[in-house]
């Protein structure tokens, strides 16, 4: 296997998740899934392979980012661009049968309505014959597809960036409509003849589960299996550590790879990838020095300025699905949390909140802090540990501690 630090991986390359893929291949045999998790853990990776899987029991499968979408047009002219090269693929008789009404479709699409802000700040409403009419252009999309003898997975990436696009431009009605698109989606696309032989996976590096539950809409997403992509067991970790330095006949042992697992902690592959990349530089640069001399500074060179550009999405992941006063506080959790590497007694935590809201009665300083401990615990941010007897929250990832600490140290 190759040291890819970036890019998704496929084939060779992608290594120690065979029987995640196996499980959520499982999971869609009758069950929608939404897969949720920070950037850089695997995401787009794993449902390339899901959908790998899937092609090879004869199913069909298209993949849409729709990171880019601000509004719900956005969204089905992804979609109906996907399907087209997977339609056309079909026999003559299949083919000429749904073409004309796909350019019906895409036409319509196109005349969809929008709000848009007004410079004062107030929003257009949209009128209910245009809301209407893009889950009917949906729906139509669907129903084609559903008249091809086969089953279909549609991979969907970072569709909670396109819902939190949506209220941000349109602050008015924006809430509303993504409760319609999660209705819709949930409701409507569910109804639809022929529903059973398409499958969704959806994926998304900010909480959509946040989301629907501070907008009180978390009934909208109930129907999907919701999974996520747990970090390597150390033996897994390890073994794809030296499978990278048996690629590139590196000076690396088993106990090295044991180091690099242990400095990392979080044993995501990318991670591990990235850690891997800087140690074969640092060996380069210096010769005759063993690779376990050089593993910390490996993982202390990913937080630099000029390494550290993934570290970066962390915060604006706060910033984006928060608050601005939430997020200040859950940034002010985890700078705290950052000093220590072992973590930080709940009750200290709760004393942050409290400093920071003096005018705040105790018990909600309370329910404020749970509510934002919980969203960091479920955004793989840090974890609670009891191994001493004592519940301590620690940064999952020591390189996001390391890097987290040092933004904050003159």
């Amino acid at each position: 296997m190759d040291n890819i630090a970036g890019a998704p991986v496929e084939g060779r390359n992608f290594f120690g998740r065979e029987l995640e893929v196996m499980r959520l291949t499982d999971i869609l045999a009758n069950d929608d899934i939404l897969l949720l998790g920070p950037r850089r853990i695997g995401k787009t990776s794993i449902g390339r392979a899901v959908m790998q899987k899937v092609r090879a029991d004869g199913w069909r499968s298209v993949e849409i980012n729709v990171a880019s979408c601000i509004d719900e047009r956005a969204f089905l002219e992804k979609l109906d661009s996907a399907l087209r090269p997977e339609l056309a693929s079909l026999g003559a008789k299949v083919t000429s049968t749904i073409s004309a009404a796909l350019a019906s479709v895409a036409s319509r699409i196109k005349s969809i309505k929008l709000s848009v802000p007004c410079a004062a700040g107030v929003g257009v409403e949209i009128a209910e014959g245009a809301t209407e009419e893009w889950t009917k252009v949906g729906c139509e999309v669907l129903q084609l597809i559903a008249q091809v003898e086969q089953r279909w997975l549609i991979y969907i990436d970072e569709l909670p960036i396109m819902l939190f696009n949506i209220m941000r431009s349109d602050p008015v009605t924006g809430v509303q409509r993504v409760r319609r698109f999660l209705d819709w989606f949930r409701n409507d696309v569910r109804g639809l003849p022929g529903a059973q032989s398409v499958r969704w996976l959806v994926s998304g590096s900010i909480g959509l589960d946040t989301l629907v539950q501070q907008h009180g809409m978390a009934d909208t997403i109930n129907s999907l299996s919701h999974q996520g992509l747990p970090a390597f067991k150390d033996e897994v970790a390890v073994g794809m550590l030296m499978a990278l330095a048996g690629r590139y006949q590196m000076a690396f042992h088993e106990d090295d790879a044991r180091s690099m697992v242990d400095a990392i902690k979080w044993s995501q592959p990318y991670y591990l990838q990235t850690a891997f990349h800087h140690l074969r530089s640092l060996m380069v640069a210096n010769p005759g020095i063993g690779a376990g001399t050089l593993i910390d500074a490996a993982i202390e060179t990913m937080v630099q300025p000029g390494s550290d550009n993934d570290f970066h999405h962390w915060i604006t992941r706060l910033e984006q699905q928060l608050d601005r006063a939430s997020a200040g506080h859950a940034i002010a959790l985890l700078n705290f949390a950052a000093n220590d590497p072992l973590g930080v007694r709940p009750e200290a935590l709760l004393n942050i909140i409290e400093e920071r809201l003096p005018s705040v009665l105790p018990e909600d300083a309370r329910r404020i802090f749970i509510n934002l401990r919980d969203i960091l615990e479920r955004d793989a941010y840090w974890w609670p540990d009891e191994k001493s007897g004592n519940k301590r929250y620690r940064f999952r990832l020591e390189p996001l501690r390391r890097w987290w600490m040092r933004r904050n140290t003159l």
